[in-house]
């Protein structure tokens, strides 16, 4: 990895932190959208050494990534300051129900759609808390490692969509529930703590 990768996988990290959704567009860019509206983001690529947003604001230099974050984090109006919204057990229970009731058969496409909307801004929400205990285990753990792969896998799964055809839909919100069905256990085991 050179050095301008790495100082982007750095940024990736710091913007997570802050409650981002990250996506990695190429080598040098990222792509960070508030983490309960995806349309709410910012692009930002490496120029010359500085952080540049798609509209070409700079927004930090390489080698800076935790400021530059807060930066970005602005620009995408997910500031730590803003809070999240409370998590709502029953209802993210009654959507993972819906999503796992689907049948065999051709269930209506809109209902699909309805169901993969809600399941992701659910599993945004949950994703957001479920990275809090990251900071707080060894960086080098075996278990710091499986979380953190087990919840940037199932980010990633939260950006593919329906896909072609019924089946693919039917699978991506099967794994959704299974998905938020995970990250809801988890918001309960550390709320009862």
């Amino acid at each position: 990895m050179n050095a301008r990768n790495h100082s982007v996988a750095i940024l990736a990290e710091h913007l997570r932190a802050n409650g981002l959704t990250v996506v990695w567009t190429d080598a040098a860019a990222v792509s960070a959208s508030h983490s309960l509206n995806s349309a709410v983001r910012e692009d930002v690529t490496v120029d010359n050494g500085r952080y540049v947003t798609a509209y070409e604001y700079e927004v930090g230099q390489c080698g800076d990534e935790r400021a530059t974050a807060h930066r970005v984090v602005f620009l995408a109006e997910a500031g730590s300051g803003c809070e999240a919204p409370p998590v709502d057990v029953e209802t993210i229970s009654a959507t993972i129900g819906r999503a796992l009731r689907l049948g065999s058969g051709r269930p209506d496409p809109g209902v699909l759609t309805e169901l993969e909307e809600e399941l992701r801004g659910h599993v945004s929400l949950l994703l957001s808390e479920a990275r809090k205990p990251i900071g707080q285990l060894w960086p080098s753990s075996i278990e710091a490692h499986r979380l953190k792969a087990r919840l940037d896998a199932i980010e990633r799964r939260t950006q593919q969509g329906l896909g072609q055809g019924a089946l693919s839909a039917r699978v991506q919100v099967h794994q959704l529930a299974r998905d938020c069905q995970h990250l809801l256990a988890r918001h309960t085991a550390e709320a009862r703590r």
